[in-house]
């Protein structure tokens, strides 16, 4: 597995990311060409390659005024996933992140999501809040933080 910062933003290569998103979120949040190519230039996203192959994407934009990230979305394709590859790319990119100085990463999660919740806490995150109707009536979230310094 090769780990990658993406910055290439031609349309077939972006769209294979966006297939990926869809593929794993099946059509329920995953990224669009238009968010992507933002994220991509005022962000950070990074992705873990196997022979050409995309095999996962995390993406992070930036906390103005503070030295920390948010994690924007992350996703594995699916013949990939239960191999280590989210935890992979979280390390990898999570340590990229420290080195350019930022501090924490915050990011948020499904109440219901127990293998995201347990990702995210075997990588030290805490629970810092529960966000009531986040993203819309019913629609709950945990705000999860985690210090990188």
């Amino acid at each position: 597995m090769e780990f990658k910062e993406v910055k290439n933003v031609d349309l077939p290569f972006l769209k294979k990311i966006v297939e990926l998103e869809d593929e794993a979120f099946e059509g329920q949040g995953g990224v669009d060409l238009w968010i992507l190519k933002a994220l991509i230039r005022y962000g950070k996203v990074f992705m873990l390659e196997e022979n050409s192959e995309i095999v996962s994407i995390v993406e992070y934009m930036q906390c103005f005024e503070k030295k920390e990230v948010f994690l924007y979305g992350i996703c594995t394709r699916k013949k990939y996933r239960y191999q280590g590859n989210a935890k992979q790319i979280m390390k990898e990119s999570e340590a990229y992140l420290k080195s350019l100085g930022y501090t924490a990463i915050s990011l948020t999660v499904d109440p219901t999501n127990e293998i995201g919740i347990k990702l995210y806490k075997d990588l030290g995150y805490e629970v810092v809040e529960y966000q009531a109707n986040e993203y819309g009536e019913g629609i709950h979230r945990y705000l999860m933080k985690k210090v990188i310094i």
